[in-house]
């Protein structure tokens, strides 16, 4: 993120598995701490209790596509038909219009698909720590060394909603951040100002 403030973003997407979210909305709650999530239109539509979870715990949502294609493998119709699809979903909640706030799925970004985003009005969010919290033999103390290890101000965490240990890592992370004197942010404020031009802004440490 911009600046050199001591801040982080928690950051979590969610395509798959919403078992884990009520466990991570609990200590996000009893800490005190926003987080941003980026949401995938399937997501989206199979489980709408947790998306309204996360809206009435008041943490911003962004699109995360529609069924997470590698957006340089698809046509330009069907990137802008995956932004809208998903974007038409989160109106139809209470969540809202998620722009400016996108993530590419898997990351996968060139120019042109930067450009494209970018003319749809949202702002690219990448991250500065990947956690890896997704996959199975990850533990908690695994992922919150991570965080903790390579925390930087400005820094962008990317978490899952259905990484198992994830909830447990978060009650070790949030505290330690805290320690070493790190406050949070949720990425609404922290960019929600930005402007996309003829290519879209790319937020990142």
């Amino acid at each position: 993120m911009p600046g050199d403030a001591k801040v982080v973003a928690l950051t979590f997407d969610a395509a798959y598995d919403p078992a884990p979210l009520g466990e991570i909305l609990r200590v996000l709650d009893v800490e005190g701490v926003p987080a941003t999530f980026f949401l995938t239109g399937e997501f989206i539509e199979d489980f709408p209790a947790e998306v309204a979870a996360i809206a009435e715990a008041g943490h911003p949502i962004g699109s995360h596509a529609y069924s997470h294609p590698d957006f340089t493998k698809i046509s330009d119709a069907e990137l802008r038909d995956q932004l809208e699809r998903t974007a038409a979903l989160l109106r139809a909640t209470r969540a809202g219009d998620p722009r400016p706030l996108f993530r590419f799925p898997y990351g996968a970004r060139d120019r042109a698909t930067l450009a494209l985003v970018g003319e749809e009005g949202y702002v690219s969010v990448y991250w500065t720590i990947d956690t890896l919290d997704w996959k199975a033999e990850r533990t908690a103390a695994q992922i919150s060394d991570t965080v903790l290890s390579k925390a930087a101000p400005g820094a962008i965490v990317l978490m899952h909603v259905g990484g198992k240990n994830t909830a447990a890592a978060l009650s070790e992370i949030i505290p330690g951040l805290r320690a070493a004197g790190f406050g949070f942010v949720e990425l609404g404020s922290a960019i929600g100002a930005a402007t996309a031009g003829p290519t879209a802004t790319e937020a990142s440490g």
